[in-house]
């Protein structure tokens, strides 16, 4: 019990701040989506790149990690696609967007604060492959099939390099080639330039939380109560359970298999609604998925933390 006091209640605590202040109207949608760009572009970046400039570049690279994180990712969301067509029918837009939503959790802003605060930084380097894993492979796997489903082949082959070219501009993935980079190096980051890093980095945690509650705000459930509860089950359930098995599986090290677990154990992932938006597929699931997973998780979150403390 003492975990939930100490880490789970003040974690989800400014989440629902975050969200009060949206309903309140006392932050506006251009606020918030101001206190993202800060988050994303800024604050997030730097402690991930804090984080792993200062990590030897041994500790960071776990190939049974990657491997394991990956098998449990995709096959929750084959699985949950698969079966979703058979109980609730829709073509195949659908049927991805049922798969990244039972395995693409909240993992950079939801996910990096809550295993850091949990565990300690040498557990947030997990977390940060568990991100650049979603980020480069699971991501862009979804939208190559969802344009697949649009248009042509060359229409496609014209994304893929999309993709790519977007990849390599993503903030995140470039304060994580970044930060291993200066680790590979053996170099240490110059004491002002770490200070900096470190200071922007320290905001990250409370913004992101804050800024998750306030895009809260504007979901709402628009019928469609059994679909968004089989998704929220998927991505709260399911894809803890086959993070333990393949994690088990590959024999990763204790600290690693609970971050892993705990991090599938997160609501389902904001980019999973901009994906079903762009695509104008499956826009009112997501969004009911993610209100309902995020506050069910309130609960299956806190009773995690108290298994694996």
């Amino acid at each position: 019990m003492q975990v939930i006091l100490d880490t789970a209640l003040p974690f989800f605590a400014l989440v629902f701040c975050g969200y009060g202040a949206g309903r309140l109207g006392l932050l506006s949608e251009a606020s918030a989506a101001g206190l993202n760009t800060f988050v994303f572009y800024f604050a997030l970046p730097a402690f991930i790149f804090s984080l792993l400039a200062t990590t030897p570049v041994d500790d960071a690279l776990n190939a049974s990690f990657a491997a394991a994180y990956l098998i449990a990712g995709l096959g929750t969301a084959a699985v949950a696609a698969f079966l979703g067509v058979w109980f609730f029918g829709a073509g195949r837009g659908a049927a991805v967007l049922r798969g990244a939503s039972a395995s693409l959790g909240n993992t950079g802003y939801m996910g990096l604060p809550l295993i850091a605060a949990a565990f300690g930084s040498e557990a947030a380097i997990a977390m940060a492959l568990g991100l650049t894993l979603e980020v480069v492979v699971m991501m862009p796997l979804a939208i190559v099939i969802l344009e697949a489903d649009k248009g042509p082949e060359s229409r496609l082959s014209e994304l893929i390099s999309t993709v790519a070219s977007a990849l390599v501009k993503n903030p995140l993935i470039i304060s994580i080639a970044a930060g291993a980079a200066v680790s590979f190096s053996g170099l240490e980051l110059f004491p002002p330039v770490g200070n900096f890093a470190e200071l922007l980095g320290d905001a990250a945690g409370p913004c992101a939380l804050f800024t998750l509650g306030a895009t809260l705000a504007g979901r709402e459930i628009s019928g469609g109560l059994a679909e968004v509860s089989y998704l929220t089950f998927f991505k709260l359930a399911a894809h803890p359970a086959a993070m333990w098995a393949t994690m088990s599986l590959f024999g990763v090290n204790p600290l690693w298999t609970k971050v892993a677990i705990l991090g599938a154990s997160l609501p389902v992932a904001a980019n999973v609604f901009i994906l079903a938006r762009q695509y104008d597929e499956y826009v009112d699931r997501t969004s009911g998925a993610i209100l309902v997973s995020t506050i069910v998780s309130v609960i299956t979150v806190s009773a995690l933390l108290i298994l694996l403390a």
